[in-house]
């Protein structure tokens, strides 16, 4: 096999909705039909389905460790866990989808493949077989060897910022142990950024740029740029970018008591006129193709904590995301990218948890930019605003979305898709399934609103259509467990709803206006008053079947 070089090609993705839902290819990987090994195999494994769409992510590997995620099978109700082998021999059982390779050669290929296991421990016939190689050995740029003090006063920008500029191509800057001060910092490139102390963003709003765009569109004029900035407006001029390592991202100092900002927040809006939206967003990611972000804890952002926008082939995995007390603070915002998977990752955070954007208004209708092409699995949401947020910047349609595997436990809402009368596009194309959604703290566990309000020229009435959710468990909710609220000239429609258990809903089990063409199979409502409550007068065509009680 030709050797191939630490730059990660781009991976095309085809999402379907027919079995499981992605396929796509790292050009560093090569893919082969599995044979059977024969017949005693076969019968063995003929009561289990196998694993589909085996891959590594986008830029899920370095030069010691692979990362492979799969999807489920096309039927998978008898699947306990996952065998995955390395080289034909068991590297890990795991009740996810995703496992974390480590501890491999560097620049060796690794043959790899996954079954799915029953309870009996029969296991399904392989998936796809992927041969991929780790990285070659990765240079090193230590930051202290480059003047930075690790004692949280010294101030390291230029320091950390000079080893970043003389990183050479597939190497590594390295933050250690300890705690590094800094402003902006700007990545380039084909490198990566491991963090194993603390990165510790200043308080001082003039250690950070004011001209970041999160949008070209947006009203409100430029930001500040954040603490780490993987950032062009030559979109895909910046590839092969990763955030990694066991340590800690530190926007600042907290401002406590009952102030629910940043220190750092708060200078920013003062140094900019008052102008809240002003603020910073702590890693700032856009027009990159090929990122990938994991293994950190990130607290303090000054407004959102990851920004992601116009980008291409995101990998997203296992960061912990506390950022509570402050508001805007949302965990991870995708926007009007293309290609991403977040996985193994826990958001308690001060709004949205994770949210999908697709630009808004008549600006975002215009631009015509989706987010499309996204995978969100294995993932825990605290307290936020909603656990997967769809909208409310809908205006190009946020698409193509597949949502699995996640528990939501003390959000304000669950499933939250949010659109409004001037917001334009919607969401279409969503699989929503095998979600636990529990102690809702303020609203409903699935939610589908258009009343969001628009400060943006309109760009027409937003729409939620196309969307499935199924097998979920909706427990001690201070609302609704399902609530459908669409707009009478836009219903939401093609609504597939089903298998859905909904106990505690301090309002209503459900409540359905303006929503057509829609089913609602098998919803199991206990201990909520009243059950159904559905107008008539703005439904048509709406399904009801197996529900307890009948609506």
């Amino acid at each position: 096999m030709k050797r191939v070089s630490f730059i990660i090609s781009v991976i095309v993705v085809l999402v379907w909705f027919g079995g499981t839902a992605f396929s796509g290819q790292d050009q560093n990987s090569a893919s082969s039909d599995s044979n059977v090994s024969g017949k005693t195999e076969a019968v063995k494994s003929a009561a289990v389905a196998p694993p589909q769409q085996l891959m590594v992510p986008p830029a899920g590997f370095d030069d010691s460790s692979i990362i492979v995620i799969w999807g489920k099978p096309s039927d998978y109700s008898n699947v306990a866990s996952y065998n995955v082998y390395v080289n034909g021999s068991l590297a890990g059982n795991t009740k996810n989808l995703f496992l974390n390779i480590t501890e491999l050669e560097a620049n060796n290929p690794y043959s790899l493949i996954v079954k799915a296991v029953d309870a009996s421990g029969n296991e399904s016939l392989p998936s796809n077989k992927i041969i991929h190689f780790t990285a070659p050995p990765m240079k090193v740029f230590d930051v202290t060897k480059y003047g930075a003090i690790g004692d949280g006063n010294t101030l390291n920008t230029a320091a950390i910022q000079k080893a970043i500029d003389e990183c050479t191509a597939g190497g590594k800057v390295l933050i250690p142990a300890g705690k590094f001060l800094s402003g902006a910092l700007f990545l380039k490139s084909d490198m990566t950024i491991q963090i194993d102390g603390t990165l510790l963003g200043s308080d001082d709003a003039n250690h950070y740029p004011l001209k970041s765009m999160r949008f070209p569109y947006y009203l409100s004029g430029k930001n500040y740029m954040g603490l780490i900035n993987a950032y062009t407006e030559k979109y895909g001029s910046i590839t092969n970018v990763r955030i990694c390592g066991s340590g800690n991202v530190c926007g600042g100092t907290w401002a406590g008591g009952n102030v629910v900002d940043t220190v750092l927040g708060m200078n920013e809006r003062t140094a900019s006129g008052g102008n809240d939206s002003a603020r910073g967003d702590m890693i700032v990611v856009k027009g990159v193709t090929n990122f990938y972000i994991g293994g950190l804890t990130l607290t303090n952002p000054a407004m959102h904590t990851i920004f992601i926008s116009y980008s291409k082939n995101i990998t997203v995995n296992g960061i912990n995301v506390s950022t509570f007390d402050i508001h805007n603070a949302d965990g991870i915002n995708i926007c009007t990218s293309d290609t991403a998977y977040v996985f193994n990752s826990t958001f308690d955070t001060g709004d949205d948890c994770i949210n999908l954007n697709a630009g808004v208004g008549e600006p975002g209708v215009k631009e015509n930019f989706p987010d499309t092409n996204l995978r969100i699995f294995n993932c825990t949401t605290k307290r936020g605003h909603g656990g997967v947020v769809f909208g409310s910047f809908t205006g190009a349609w946020i698409q193509n979305v597949l949502v699995e595997d996640c528990v939501f436990d003390g959000t304000d809402i669950g499933l939250r898709f949010k659109t409004g009368t001037k917001q334009g596009g919607g969401a279409r194309n969503v699989l929503c399934r095998d979600i636990t959604i529990k102690n809702i703290a303020k609203n409903s566990a699935i939610f589908f609103d258009s009343s969001y309000s628009c400060d943006y020229p309109s760009g027409g009435q937003g729409q939620f259509k196309d969307i499935t959710v199924k097998n979920i468990t909706c427990s001690n909710l201070k609302k609704y467990g399902i609530f459908v609220s669409g707009l009478a000239d836009k219903p939401h429609t093609n609504l597939s709803i089903s298998n859905v258990s909904i106990d505690g809903g301090k309002s209503g089990g459900a409540y359905i206006k303006n929503c057509t063409n829609s089913t609602f199979d098998t919803i199991d409502i206990k201990n909520s008053t009243p059950v159904w409550t559905i107008d008539s007068n703005s439904t048509s065509g709406l399904s009801f079947k197996n529900c307890n009680p009948k609506p």
